[in-house]
């Protein structure tokens, strides 16, 4: 699959949930919880100074400098 680079305007969190309900084709409460994965509130405070990669429902996830990639 493709890889989806965005610059984040909104919480970092929220847009993952976004793009990957979009990818999955599921609406973003049927997601399990991105703080399962990543606390949410570090990921907003870090994601414009530091790269922060995790997995998250089989995605590889990248923020670095307030961009958001997602393997699909």
């Amino acid at each position: 699959m493709g890889n989806l680079t965005r610059r984040t305007e909104t919480h970092p969190a929220i847009e993952i949930i976004d793009k990957i309900s979009e990818i999955e084709g599921q609406d973003p409460s049927e997601l399990p919880p991105l703080y399962n994965t990543v606390d949410p509130d570090s990921l907003e405070r870090l994601a414009e100074s530091t790269k922060i990669q995790f997995e998250y429902m089989g995605h590889n996830i990248t923020v670095e400098n307030g961009t958001i990639s997602i393997d699909e």
